[in-house]
């Protein structure tokens, strides 16, 4: 994330949501800038077989949209006000049947895919009023794959999934200049991501 709107680290802490199977392995900080909050997290897998779904679904994403929205309102931090709020990582789900390349139905089954994940982020999107900003850059059509399996030559092939994102506060939207992947950097199964901010 680069920005010149005031990106000042004023702190940087663990998150724990209060939910002891995941916090015990700390998948997420929050740094404190003077403009925002920017939480970045590795969102639970949902695992084969799908056994951690539940979850991750009904706790881990129940318990991220009630700490975005606190850190958006100044809810539980006395009388500081509330920022906007950047939330980014590997959250592990292709939103979009664009951010899939393929086989849909069939991966409807397999983590990251499954409707119920879908919709978790559709609801994290609405409730906590955040975009995404590789969507507010490119549109909705856009495709931008920042995950590829290591079997069966899928990066190759670009049989890739959007996994990874930067989501911002909607109060951020105007200042969103770009998004992007890097498909190209290597060294993982996935990519990096970032966006660029406008200064105010």
């Amino acid at each position: 994330i680069r920005n010149g709107w005031g990106s000042t680290i004023k702190r940087i802490e663990r998150v724990e949501l209060g939910i002891e199977e995941f916090d015990v392995e700390g998948r997420a900080l929050v740094a404190e800038l003077d403009s925002c909050f920017v939480v970045n997290a590795y969102v639970p897998n949902s695992g084969a077989d799908l056994k951690r779904l539940d979850a991750r679904v009904d706790a881990w994403e129940r318990a991220m949209r009630a700490y975005i929205n606190n850190l958006q309102s100044g809810s539980g931090s006395g009388d500081k006000p509330g920022k906007p709020v950047v939330y980014c990582g590997d959250l592990n789900v292709a939103h979009e049947d664009v951010d899939l390349w393929g086989r849909h139905a069939e991966n409807a089954k397999s983590a990251g895919f499954t409707p119920r994940e879908r919709a978790a982020m559709s609801t994290l999107l609405t409730e906590c009023d955040m975009v995404d900003t590789y969507r507010t850059v490119h549109g909705p059509h856009a495709q931008a794959f920042t995950y590829w399996s290591y079997r069966g030559g899928a990066r190759a092939k670009n049989r890739g999934w959007r996994l990874d994102y930067v989501l911002a506060s909607a109060s951020l939207r105007t200042r969103v200049k770009d998004a992007y992947a890097l498909p190209d950097v290597l060294g993982s199964d996935h990519c990096p991501v970032g966006v660029v901010f406008r200064d105010v």
